[in-house]
């Protein structure tokens, strides 16, 4: 194809198009279960030395995880993403391993807290069990400095809640 042609066609081809091209299958895996398994257009979470983004088509990885939000770009599914019709999702995650190959980002965490579906009362509890952890004998500084960015992270959880 001409220069001139390829630098048209990509210029005016429709959004739609490119939208429905740019997309990769986002699952969600804890101790609890499955909790997502969607479309997505982006993902954005924090790995063990920084924070990651993933698109469409990216370079297959291994991460490890560390403790922080997740953000999900989700397609909407008949006009509602799981209950939220804007499309984003956040998610708490606390450690695991995020696998990254073939359009599909796979997080296997070993704890993770859906945002868009978590009652006050359930951090709450979370909030509780943090306390406790905390107050364990025998945690190493690091164990206890990630139960604490855990808990500021419920925190902020608890003051956007419903």
């Amino acid at each position: 194809m001409p220069r001139a042609k390829q630098l048209y066609w990509r210029e005016n081809r429709s959004s739609t198009m490119a939208e429905t091209h740019n997309i990769f299958r986002c699952v969600i895996v804890s101790p609890a279960g499955k909790l997502l398994d969607c479309r997505a257009s982006s993902v954005v979470f924090t790995a063990r030395d920084g924070s990651m983004g993933v698109l469409h088509n990216h370079t297959p990885m291994l991460c490890e995880l560390g403790t922080g939000f997740m953000e999900i770009t989700a397609e909407p599914e008949n006009g509602n993403a799981n209950g939220n019709g804007s499309g984003h999702k956040k998610a708490l995650i606390a450690g695991g391993f995020a696998l990254v190959s073939s359009n599909l980002v796979n997080i296997i965490a070993d704890d993770a807290v859906c945002v868009w579906n978590t009652s006050r009362e359930k951090i709450e509890l979370l909030l509780e069990k943090s306390k406790k952890i905390i107050d364990t004998a025998g945690l190493t500084s690091h164990q206890k400095w990630l139960e604490n960015k855990k808990m500021t992270l419920l925190k902020e959880m608890l003051a956007t809640a419903k």
